[in-house]
């Protein structure tokens, strides 16, 4: 077969799958965008129809006989007409909360009977639904979420009426709390006709670029024939290892200088792209935590696998910047901070900085076993070092990548400085509401306790009176890593003021939260504290307050409850825990 012919074969298939896949590839984004669209419309069409409603009458339909009321007749007949705002809205109705879980029930519903199957009979499928009606969300993930704000279905979901895409929003009432919801569907037919006229509406535009691009095969096939013949004879010598061929007949033209560099060029293109993926990826994981620890595992991975190391180490300096007080390490047995230096097996080196830094950072490689060290800077001021033994040599880009490093550090430093308590390095109180928002949300969201501790160090003013506030604060530290040491990575521990500190355990029970509180009475208890006087020892007294699952609470009162469950367990004679229940 002539090279013609095979060209205009290879372009033809080229473009054929080019032109199918972009046609393809356009509808799927477009057939998404326009989903996402309607569900737009949806979700603003349903919290435009909430604000119609009165949230306390809705309130209070219940009961066959409630629909006969003149308001059920009249908020049906408002639905109705909404309804005609757009003519996919098939179905409109509100629902209220059910006592059996995982239902809701229908109050009422603005869709009239009718024959939809022309069978002249108006099915059970056909009617709309009954007051107090109950309707199965358990897999229904949006409309669990209808109570909270507006929302839409994510996919076309089935119920006995047919496929439908539906969206609600919740329904107030004077007080501002959501009483109910207001949901609108959307046939799954009307979906599926407005995708086949944009399939049609596609398919006729790719056509058009088909038969174009056809056309421009065919000419482009004939122009390139003459000179390709060398083109393709010269990479069958290169693929035969024959590196030295050249071309003696390449023209004088584009394709003469793409046959003299496209091998380099792609090789060099390689490369570079190489470089910037992998800075682009370690731009996204950095910036991904803000955990300082974390932060510096992944820098320390990161910089292993790019540069194909064995080993390494991160030297992060304190904050007076003279001093190491943090090693993260890979590949290096025993290495470990040991009072003024690290030992790395039985050598011990001085941690301090001296004045000849750059010997220092020898010895610091010849004890590691590294043959590489990179300063980590951030505007100038030098945060630590990163000790390598790397098979890539390449000193800009490696320090490009130390300063994504030495940011994505610092970044996470700041972080943890605006959280966390100077004296203790618990967490502020300002970070303890916010995260009790967050977990009485999930606590209501999921189903699962939570417990809120309250904890108050007995009769400390008497120790700052008695020994002085230097030895206040050493009593203060010393609780907190008490508290942190009975606590999993997921509870909260926060300095609440003064001498109080609060506590918040995630999927905790009452149970649970006693067990836990007798583990940090013993701890805190069987602590002694030198002093001048010999040995201090100190004691606490805890409140607990356990948030059952489901049920909705404002942070606030939770904190009055621990605070409340605190107060009895000081006027039961402290050094002892108190939890709040119900009257």
């Amino acid at each position: 077969m002539k090279l013609g012919t095979q060209l205009v074969i290879i372009f033809t298939l080229i473009i054929v799958s080019t032109v199918g896949t972009i046609g393809f590839l356009f509808f799927r984004t477009v057939e998404a965008i326009q989903f996402d669209r309607l569900r737009e419309t949806l979700t603003a069409y349903a919290a435009s129809a909430a604000m119609l409603i009165d949230g306390d009458r809705h309130a209070l339909l219940a009961g066959p006989s409630a629909m006969s009321s003149p308001y059920y007749r009249e908020l049906r007949d408002r639905l109705r007409l909404f309804m005609r705002i757009d003519p996919r809205i098939a179905e409109m109705y509100t629902m209220a909360r059910s006592a059996k879980p995982g239902f809701y029930v229908f109050v009422v519903d603005a869709s009239p009977p009718r024959d939809k199957d022309g069978d002249g009979v108006i099915s059970e499928t056909e009617k709309p639904a009954e007051l107090g009606e109950e309707y199965d969300i358990s897999a229904l993930p949006e409309m669990r979420k209808a109570f909270d704000a507006p929302i839409a279905d994510l996919k076309v979901n089935k119920d006995k009426w047919g496929w439908w895409l539906s969206a609600y929003a919740p329904v107030y009432d004077s007080r501002g709390k959501a009483v109910g919801i207001v949901g609108l569907d959307v046939s799954a037919d009307t979906i599926r006709q407005q995708q086949t006229s944009l399939k049609r509406l596609i398919l006729a535009i790719s056509a058009v670029f088909l038969a174009l691009g056809l056309i421009a095969a065919n000419i482009y096939a004939y122009r390139l024939t003459r000179p390709l013949r060398a083109m393709v004879a010269a990479a069958r010598e290169i693929g035969k290892g024959n590196y030295e061929h050249r071309m003696t007949d390449a023209p004088r033209n584009e394709i003469g200088f793409l046959a003299g560099t496209m091998n380099s060029m792609a090789e060099n293109i390689r490369r570079s792209f190489d470089k910037l993926s992998t800075l682009n990826r370690t731009a996204n994981i950095l910036a991904s935590t803000l955990d300082s620890e974390q932060a510096l595992r992944i820098s320390l991975n990161l910089a292993l696998e790019v540069t194909r190391s064995s080993r390494g180490v991160i030297f992060l300096l304190d904050r007076t910047d003279r001093r190491i007080d943090l090693a993260i390490s890979e590949g290096i047995e025993g290495l470990r901070l040991d009072g003024g230096g690290f030992r790395v097996g039985e050598t011990r080196i001085p941690v301090a900085l001296e004045e000849d830094r750059e010997a220092q950072v020898r010895r610091w490689c010849e004890a590691t076993g590294c043959t590489q060290s990179l300063p980590l800077m951030v505007k100038d001021t030098l945060r630590g070092y990163f000790l390598l033994n790397p098979e890539i040599h390449d000193e800009e880009y490696l320090n490009t990548l130390m300063q994504q490093v030495a940011f994505a550090i610092d970044n996470a430093r700041l972080f943890h400085d605006a959280i966390t308590d100077g004296l203790t390095g618990l967490f502020l109180k300002r970070y303890l509401e916010m995260q009790l928002d967050i977990e009485a949300r999930r606590a209501l969201r999921n189903g699962r306790d939570m417990t809120l501790m309250m904890i108050d160090i007995d009769h400390f003013k008497k120790v700052n009176d008695t020994y002085g506030h230097l030895q206040g604060d050493a009593v203060l530290r010393e609780v907190a890593r008490a508290l942190k040491a009975c606590v999993r990575d997921v509870d909260v521990v926060a300095r609440w003021g003064g001498e109080e500190m609060a506590m918040i355990f995630p999927d905790t029970g009452l149970a649970q939260a006693r067990a836990i509180a007798e583990r940090i009475l013993g701890e805190v208890g069987g602590k002694k504290f030198p002093c001048e006087a010999g040995v201090l020892a100190v004691t606490v007294s805890i409140g607990i307050f356990t948030l059952r699952g489901g049920t909705a609470l404002a942070p606030e009162e939770a904190i009055r409850r621990a605070d409340e469950a605190l107060y009895r367990a000081k006027k039961g004679g402290r050094n002892r825990a108190e939890a709040w229940e119900e009257a």
